[in-house]
């Protein structure tokens, strides 16, 4: 069950991610628009695709990219490996995955904690506080790293879903 709420959860996260890209995209087209038309730019457009809709785009969906084993794979060593050492070489990978993302999270998570507690703000034409941006990195980071951790754990009972090649299809 906790599983199919993460699913649910990571997939909506990455709908969320794709939303971003289409605001981002209307404001940024609206803006050009107003600005050569009417010379009436939209104030703060480039701080708040910065800080809010490009760390969204990029961030919202990364549990699912995760649990859905979407990252680019370099494997050319891997497909030549037997069957037990590919399953190794990815419990190690997950493990290692959940470490790193778990420490990025916290540190993503103190620093976002010190912006909220100064009240970040960024001036450019206009000023746009980026402490609620700041919150969405130690989230999705968090969230990655326990998309990672499910994965270690599917793969230890024997319940992880993607295939492992034989050599056969490797050549």
């Amino acid at each position: 069950m906790l599983e199919r709420v993460f699913q649910k959860t990571s997939r909506m996260l990455m709908y969320l991610g794709g939303a971003g890209l289409m605001l981002m995209m209307l404001n940024v087209t609206l803006d050009v628009f107003l600005k050569a038309v009417f010379n009436f730019p939209i104030q703060g457009t480039v701080e708040i695709s910065s800080y809010y809709y490009m760390v969204a785009v990029v961030l919202l969906p990364l549990a699912f990219v995760e649990y859905e084993d979407s990252n680019i794979n370099v494997d050319l060593i891997y497909n030549l490996l037997p069957a037990l050492a590919q399953t190794i070489c990815r419990f190690v990978a997950y493990a290692l995955t959940v470490a790193v993302l778990s420490a990025v999270a916290w540190r993503t998570g103190i620093d976002a904690v010190h912006s909220f507690q100064i009240g970040e703000v960024v001036m450019g034409s206009r000023e746009v506080i980026v402490w609620p941006a700041r919150c969405i990195l130690p989230f999705s980071f968090a969230l990655a790293a326990f998309a990672s951790l499910l994965k270690a754990v599917q793969l230890f009972r024997g319940e992880d879903s993607r295939q492992t090649p034989s050599r056969a299809d490797a050549s």
